[in-house]
């Protein structure tokens, strides 16, 4: 029987009638359970449920091929990667296979955390929501753009108890953030919550040379970043090292460690680098300088180290994981500088595609050459509890919003905004 000209939704429906084949994926007792009261429905896919603390073996060979075909893949989604960083809490960490005929053509890691939906007004979080949540690894998500994979992957996922499924780096122009919009199970099962909308997505493309890229800023925007670095180097001799050998990492992250102690981040919010186990990050690292994936940097003046970026260099890009700046050395601009260094020795040394600045900062936008919209993504289940969360942000996102704009209207928004960064500066 031939169908002509259905479109690929009608031809998907065709072969979810016609299909004999169901979900083979199988699901054992842990930390993730299934929900009795769903059921599996056919589909033209095959949802092979692999738990990391059982039977990975067995399917990181078919796991690691299915990740090389997706173009733009991300350290976050390599199967190596997520078996390292993850070693210790296996028992959390699952990953769904997506399998047409005997082919494996989709896979979704995902892990399985305990956080907090924070609700805020303005700069003043309200109230903090424990939630149990699906965290996807890796962007974009490697899976073919097609309705009926998405439906099966996301039935297979609601059969698991959890309060919400969270996604960062989601692309507006992608076929997930389109499926989110117009899906029915979509919009029967979960409601969407963005906090903030979509947020540019800065990258530096690193073609041509480092004088070049200069060549972007306006004559007055490149005279203020060549001052920067002039009068740093006036404070006294400025060296960039860069780290990529597991024999440089020890001298790396006690020094990184330090700064990172520094940062007004760490003293007021307890976050950054220095939140982490050493040992685990050392061990990462570590990873990473094995396959040739680590490259990270230090900057000194005068001997002294005052600014670091943690990042590696994997596919196309450079990433910078965790970076720190000594408040000590902030009115000398030891950030920007080095970032410049940094982009410097980038253009000269074996250069990715991109400098990747991955979470919006407004800051970045003064640097990177383009950009695509993106959001951070809250998918709760249409349960009491998520529902009563998600409800309340949505009230006081509200709130802020209008108070924002009274605020902006008679000039006070940035006053405000700069008398709460100061006083949480100074401590008081």
């Amino acid at each position: 029987m031939r169908f002509f000209d259905s479109t690929e939704s009608a031809r998907g429906r065709i072969e979810e009638w016609i299909s004999l084949e169901s979900s083979q994926g199988s699901v054992r007792d842990g930390s993730l359970t299934r929900d009795p009261q769903l059921h599996v429905p056919l589909q033209p896919y095959n949802i092979r449920d692999v738990r990391f603390d059982a039977d990975l073996n067995r399917f990181v060979k078919s796991w690691t091929e299915c990740h090389r075909q997706f173009p733009g893949r991300t350290l976050d989604g390599d199967p190596e990667w997520i078996e390292e960083r993850f070693q210790d809490e296996k028992e959390n960490v699952r990953v769904l296979l997506l399998e047409k005929g005997n082919e494996v053509i989709g896979a979704v890691p995902f892990v399985l955390n305990c956080g907090q939906l924070v609700c805020s007004l303005g700069e003043f979080a309200l109230a903090k929501f424990p939630m149990h949540f699906l965290r996807l690894q890796g962007f974009p998500l490697n899976v073919p753009d097609a309705e009926a994979a998405y439906d099966v992957l996301i039935d297979q996922i609601l059969r698991f108890n959890f309060d919400a499924i969270y996604m960062e780096n989601v692309t507006t122009s992608s076929f997930l953030w389109n499926y989110l919009q117009s899906s029915a199970i979509i919009r029967r099962e979960f409601c969407l919550y963005t906090k903030k909308g979509p947020l540019p997505h800065s990258l530096v493309r690193l073609d041509g040379t480092f004088e070049n890229y200069l060549k972007r800023f306006s004559a007055k925007g490149r005279k203020n970043r060549l001052r920067e670095i002039r009068l740093l180097r006036e404070r006294g001799q400025v060296n960039l090292l860069r780290v990529s050998q597991p024999s440089e990492i020890d001298a790396f992250l006690e020094t990184a460690y330090k700064i990172s102690k520094r940062t007004w981040k760490f003293t007021r919010r307890r976050v950054g680098l220095a939140a982490r186990d050493p040992e685990a990050v050392k061990r990462e690292l570590r990873f990473l300088a094995e396959r040739g994936w680590l490259r990270s940097y230090v900057l000194q003046c005068d001997g002294v180290a005052c600014s670091f970026i943690l990042g590696h260099q994997y596919g196309c890009s450079f990433c910078a994981e965790s970076v720190g700046v000594d408040d000590a050395w902030r009115s000398y601009s030891a950030g920007t500088v080095l970032l410049l260094l940094v982009l410097e020795d980038l253009f000269k040394e074996n250069p990715p595609k991109f400098y990747d600045f991955g979470t919006y900062v407004k800051f970045h936008e003064n640097f990177a050459t383009e950009s695509y919209p993106e959001a951070i993504v809250w998918l709760l289940r249409r349960r009491a509890y998520p529902m009563l969360a998600h409800n309340i942000c949505r009230a006081c996102d509200a709130v802020t919003m209008s108070t924002g704009a009274l605020l902006d209207s008679f000039g006070l928004k940035s006053k405000l905004k700069r008398l709460l960064w100061y006083r949480g500066r100074s401590g008081i």
